[in-house]
């Protein structure tokens, strides 16, 4: 373990006022003790805004953790994929001499999936290795009781947030912090830890109440995934390039408006329903079927802004030169000078995926969200697969976005992405720059604390 971080599990003070420690101060705060930094990070890192881990003493403290285990599950309860609960591992193996309290949801109101987390508790106990104790409970005498007898090492997992109704408010943090679920639950942890990025744009209880009453940091898969996209916002190498397909136009609008307004990109290569407007905000004539495509879908709007960007910053964004129509579910590339068409575009065409795989592939940072096509269908999978083998040789890539996640498992890249984000809808929203609630009552908690 590096010299500049603290053994997590290890380091223990008894100390009721401040000691030096590795150019760290120690401050108790409600009794909590963190480890601030006096000064920035060596090697010229930025100071971060929001503390994590790393900032903390953690010796057997009551910890709750906010996670994201929200997971697709088939209609016996079973969960068909456990990515998200493995992806929290490495933030509770951190934790494991903590008596660990976890909050999460799964699904919403009026979905088939909106079930209890039991089924979560066995999964989170069969990958940690470690008992995940399932409580039908969230801040009633029975979970209160629980978490009152914790011992160090133990881990309980409370009922599904999203039971409570006062949990999908979006409200305030400090009119959260007024809620029943804070004022029951808060009085018994010394810390709360924010672990869920992929919630973190939804101002509901479990995410930003805690923050207000309690001494609140990023747990270490969400200093991953912000650390990871603000690599590619805050293009500090070059070039970065950003490729952004599938049909949600209006969020690749918003990344596309904010990464080149702050000079995050280089280039932004588009596809998808996104070329598509693009190309229509060019002028071009993408036929009845496409243009209407783009009306159903409540994009119409978004033409004149794509339009304004593309005389904003000229070279900038890419538009496909060819694109792969549907005719029956037959592949037929046509160049884009030849459009209009009746056919539907399901893909960009051999030409733009030759063009933009070499952006990819010489670019110093790439991030890419959404697919360039119907990537579910054999025919149209093409550009998708490309542009995501590209930008894995690239110096460090990015992707995000449940279809591009789903599509690089798919192919089995995984392992060969530097970063893929968990995040979703949280993704697109932070790349867009638009501020998450989760972050930013993080941002506050620390600003409390060093200030105590």
């Amino acid at each position: 373990m590096s010299a500049s971080k603290p053994d997590r599990k290890r380091i223990h003070s008894n100390n009721p006022g401040s000691v030096s420690r590795a150019g760290l101060l120690a401050k108790v705060s409600n009794d909590y003790i963190f480890l601030l930094s006096t000064h920035p990070p060596p090697g010229g890192t930025e100071l971060k805004d929001y503390l994590t881990l790393d900032d903390v003493i953690l010796d057997n403290k009551r910890v709750l953790v906010r996670v994201d285990f929200n997971s697709p599950m088939d209609p016996s309860g079973n969960i068909l994929d456990d990515k998200r609960i493995r992806s929290h591992l490495e933030t509770l193996r951190a934790l494991e001499g903590c008596r660990v309290v976890l909050m999460a949801h799964q699904s919403r109101a009026g979905k088939k999936d909106y079930t209890t987390l039991e089924a979560h508790a066995r999964s989170a106990t069969r990958l940690l290795r470690r008992d995940v104790t399932y409580i039908d409970d969230i801040f009633g005498s029975h979970a209160r009781e629980s978490i009152k007898s914790l011992e160090p090492g133990e881990v309980l997992l409370l009922e599904n947030t999203r039971f409570y109704a006062e949990e999908n408010m979006n409200r305030t943090p400090a009119d959260h912090a007024k809620s029943h679920m804070v004022k029951k639950l808060a009085p018994l942890f010394d810390l709360f830890v924010n672990d869920a990025f992929a919630v973190s744009h939804r101002s509901h209880c479990s995410v930003v109440g805690f923050t207000e009453v309690l001494p609140s940091v990023a747990g270490l898969l969400m200093d991953k995934e912000i650390t990871a996209l603000d690599k590619g916002l805050k293009g500090n190498e070059h070039p970065t390039v950003f490729s952004l397909g599938g049909t949600k136009a209006d969020d690749s609008i918003k990344v596309t408006q904010n990464v080149l307004a702050r000079g995050g990109a280089d280039k932004v290569l588009t596809s998808g329903v996104v070329a598509t407007v693009f190309m229509m905000a060019a002028g071009i004539d993408v036929g009845e079927a496409n243009r209407k495509f783009v009306e159903d879908q409540e994009y119409m709007e978004w033409i004149p802004v794509a339009a304004k960007l593309l005389k904003e910053y000229p070279g900038k964004i890419a538009m496909p030169v060819d694109v792969a129509l549907n005719k029956s579910g037959e592949r037929v590339d046509v160049a884009v000078d030849k459009l209009p068409t009746d056919l539907p575009i399901a893909d960009i065409g051999l030409e733009t995926i030759v063009n933009y795989s070499k952006e990819l592939k010489d670019a110093k940072v790439t991030v890419l969200n959404g697919p360039s096509g119907i990537f579910e269908q054999e025919n149209f999978k093409l550009g998708t697969a490309e542009l995501l083998k590209a930008a894995t040789e690239s110096g460090y890539s990015i992707a995000g976005g449940g279809h591009s996640v789903a599509a690089i498992e798919q192919l089995g890249l995984e392992s060969k992405f530097s970063h893929v984000s968990m995040g979703g809808g949280a993704s697109i929203t932070y790349l867009s720059g638009e501020p998450l609630p989760g972050i930013e009552a993080l941002k506050k908690a620390a600003l409390k604390a060093r200030k105590a």
